[in-house]
């Protein structure tokens, strides 16, 4: 199908984002990136998700990057149109090669979360992959989310937690805004203060080796767990039909 041309004229404050560093914008060409943390996030999330919304005609992908996970969309969710939104217009300028290999129609903007150029009740889905750890106005985002969703709509979140971002590799390799960091139990309560409902069974924690300090060689010789607090919390977050 034929993609739209990024629009550009979004306005964005130096605030609202942190320019990942060169050596993450590279970390997340790598394969190691696509098989270990984007795709079995997106397989995780369509299990955890468990076929409770019919029909997905708009996907918007928040913060999508390069567009990597575009065909991991079109795949498990077979939408009409997938809309691409990032505020780093060198990576949505890569992600153009990437719409180009989905079958469905690819919208691609360059703008920020807490001000999209989408109308409201307009979007059945939103995957938000790894992005609130890098925007400054997080209930900001959310409420922008909140708006576009159609009633009964979802956001499929996966998401670092401060223990991991505020590790010694990561603060070293990587840039956010770290006043911002949050643990999973204060992710839910930011997303259910916006007003969307998460049950028990939407919400999935856990330690992935790639987030551990020792990369989960204690566990790969039997050792217990050194970290206690969870490093990756995914969650179902419905708008009230």
């Amino acid at each position: 199908m034929p993609i739209m041309d990024p629009i550009l004229n979004n306005p964005i404050s130096e605030g609202d984002w942190v320019r990942e560093s060169g050596f993450g914008r590279w970390f997340l060409t790598t394969d190691t990136w696509f098989r270990y943390v984007l795709s079995e996030a997106v397989c995780d999330l369509k299990q955890l998700l468990d076929n409770r919304i019919h029909g997905t005609h708009q996907i918007l992908d928040a913060g999508c990057g390069q567009g990597v996970a575009f065909e991991l969309l079109e795949e498990h969710f077979h939408p009409r149109t997938i809309i691409g939104v990032d505020i780093d217009k060198e990576q949505m300028r890569m992600a153009l090669e990437m719409a180009n290999r989905c079958q469905c129609e690819v919208k691609l903007e360059s703008g920020t979360v807490c001000n999209l150029n989408i109308p409201d009740s307009s979007i059945d889905m939103i995957f938000s992959h790894q992005l609130f750890h890098h925007v400054s106005d997080q209930a900001r985002a959310l409420e922008e989310f909140y708006r576009i969703l159609m009633p009964g709509g979802a956001i499929l979140i996966s998401e670092s937690c401060r223990s991991f971002i505020h590790s010694f590799l990561v603060r070293l390799l990587f840039r956010h805004p770290m006043h911002v960091q949050k643990t999973a139990e204060e992710y839910v309560e930011l997303v259910q203060s916006i007003g969307f409902k998460i049950d028990d069974t939407d919400i999935q924690t856990s330690r992935p080796w790639w987030s551990c300090e020792d990369y989960g060689v204690r566990e790969r010789i039997g050792l217990p767990h050194k970290q206690q607090e969870v490093t990756q919390i995914l969650m179902i977050a419905r708008k009230p039909s």
